[in-house]
């Protein structure tokens, strides 16, 4: 039988059973293929991926054949391939994955604060409209508390008003931003 005998020993011109590399080759590939694929189909669950792993280890094996080492049984030279590859599935499957799910989560948070900031946006530009339509004062004093971020004292010392006309004015204005915002949004 062909399994103990070593591959270098097969291929080389001194072999004494005059086979050619090809005919060896082709016997081991016959001998060994299907049971290949159904050792990888049995742990990827998938048949094509289990024929192109076992397509893979008889390239790898055929390309070194002239470099390779005396291997003393080609069936556990081949069944451990199948092992390393099935291994080599597993790790670049959970990489990818991995990888995917990274990517997902990158893409959600984008979008989110993509559209989070077209709202912004749109939000934003709507009350500067509705400040504009402020009386002066009342502009002047909300646009010194909310954007500027000065307190009531701070505003009534810049304007030279009294707190309490500073409140009424603040009050006056956010119960006016209010009525139209909630007016705007239940439409």
């Amino acid at each position: 039988m062909i399994c103990s005998v070593g591959l270098k020993l097969l291929f080389t011109k001194k072999n004494q059973h005059k086979k050619s590399p090809e005919c060896i080759f082709q016997e081991w590939f016959d001998m060994y293929w299907k049971r290949l694929v159904a050792f990888c189909e049995h742990h990827c669950n998938d048949e094509e991926i289990a024929m192109d792993m076992v397509q893979d280890i008889f390239c790898s094996l055929w390309k070194r054949k002239d470099a390779m080492e005396e291997i003393a049984q080609i069936e556990h030279y081949l069944f451990r391939a199948a092992r390393i590859r099935i291994n080599d599935y597993y790790r670049e499957r959970y990489k990818r994955l991995h990888q995917n799910n990274e990517l997902v989560g990158t893409f959600c948070d984008s979008i989110n604060n993509t559209e989070e900031t077209i709202y912004f946006r749109d939000l934003d530009h709507f009350v500067d409209g509705l400040v504009n339509r402020l009386p002066c004062r009342c502009r002047q004093v909300y646009t010194l508390s909310r954007n500027s971020g000065l307190s009531i004292p701070e505003i009534a010392v810049a304007l030279s008003l009294s707190e309490k006309t500073v409140e009424a004015h603040l009050t006056k204005a956010l119960k006016f931003l209010r009525n139209k915002i909630s007016t705007t949004s239940q439409k």
